[in-house]
């Protein structure tokens, strides 16, 4: 996987957990809500750019691609049922 790409993933990750951050450290409702929309919305372009890109190039071209993709599918879903 070239560097922007490993790059861009690593950059949401970050940002998707400072969503998640704020959420849980603030008691102001409307700031609240404004990060649970900005974390679904950011969870939802992340996992649909991965299952269109990422996971068909790990399984098409590495020999575990398939158990790297499903192992980062699982890992998301945790992140949803948080």
């Amino acid at each position: 996987m070239a560097s922007g790409i490993s790059d861009a993933i690593k950059m949401d990750h970050r940002e998707i957990e400072s969503y998640y951050d704020k959420i849980i450290n603030s008691s102001d409702n409307d700031e609240q809500t404004r990060f649970q929309n900005l974390l679904t919305w950011e969870l939802a372009r992340h996992s649909i750019g991965e299952e269109l890109v990422v996971y068909p190039i790990f399984e098409k071209l590495l020999s575990d691609g398939a158990d790297m993709a499903n192992k980062d599918r699982k890992e998301h879903l945790k992140v949803i049922w948080i």
